[in-house]
């Protein structure tokens, strides 16, 4: 395995394989929320209540952060991502797709902020929904040493009332948000992880507003499950197209990670397959 990135400090990662760590794709790629672009290039991240300021710096990128041995596992990156794009990129179709889109990572989300995210995503659009989770941190998160808020525990989740969610524009997702939170208290996000894909959807999908799509979001992009693609129009559109490579979103060991390609090679860079 080679290595992309190295842990300067208690503070730093230096990011040295821009081949696999594009970090304005990942920022736009839907498993993130809570960015902020920042003067001069680059972004400030919040991740409940820890934070980082990623920069470019000539062909690296250096992450600046309140712990760094957290953001190495966020961004993941103790695995080499060439190893995947080299078994996509044995089939041809699929050579410009890993060539435009290779700088791509699954994150690993928090999970109560991952599942509130991504019942308030559904049916949204992005600029609302980010809006939504920025005033909820606000309101009940707490202030960081960065300035930002952290995005709300489950017990500050709990003083949310249904009106909050109203007023902050989460209309009918308001009472699923209230419903779930409640939900979320006897949910233990250790034993989950113990669970095979089959078992951790039903679990993921008795939540008020998870659904099958939401579900597979939050399987892979707080689980980590690699072979979870969550379907959208994007990639129901991909399938259609691709014929018997379709496996690839399918039913493929690293079929979530090949998603987060073809859905930015296609909604982000308005390419078909």
């Amino acid at each position: 395995m080679r290595l992309i990135a190295k842990i300067i400090d208690d503070n730093t990662i230096e990011v040295y394989d821009l081949a696999q760590f594009d970090m304005d794709a990942i920022m736009h790629s839907g498993q993130v929320f809570r960015y902020f672009d920042i003067e001069g290039g680059g972004y400030d991240l919040v991740v409940g209540d820890n934070f980082c300021v990623l920069k470019n710096d000539g062909d690296r990128v250096i992450i600046k952060c309140n712990d760094a041995k957290y953001f190495f596992e966020y961004f993941d990156l103790g695995r080499d991502y060439g190893v995947v794009k080299k078994i996509m990129d044995e089939n041809i179709c699929f050579a410009p797709i890993i060539k435009d889109s290779g700088g791509i990572r699954i994150l690993k989300g928090e999970f109560v902020e991952m599942v509130i995210s991504f019942i308030v995503s559904a049916n949204n659009n992005i600029k609302r929904f980010k809006k939504t989770l920025n005033l909820l941190a606000e309101e009940f998160g707490r202030r960081l040493a960065n300035g930002r808020y952290s995005f709300p525990d489950l017990a500050g989740l709990q003083k949310v009332k249904e009106s909050d969610f109203n007023r902050m524009g989460c209309g009918y997702r308001s009472p699923y948000l209230v419903k779930t939170i409640e939900r979320l208290k006897d949910m233990d996000y250790f034993y989950l992880k113990t669970l095979s894909n089959e078992q951790l959807m039903m679990e993921l999908m008795q939540l008020y507003g998870v659904g099958k799509k939401v579900a597979s979001c939050i399987m892979l992009f707080c689980f980590h499950r690699l072979d979870v693609a969550p379907v959208d129009t994007w990639i129901n559109k991909a399938i259609e197209g691709l014929g018997e490579d379709k496996h690839f979103l399918i039913n493929h060991k690293y079929a979530g990670i090949y998603q987060q390609y073809i859905f930015h090679y296609m909604q982000h860079l308005k390419k078909e397959i």
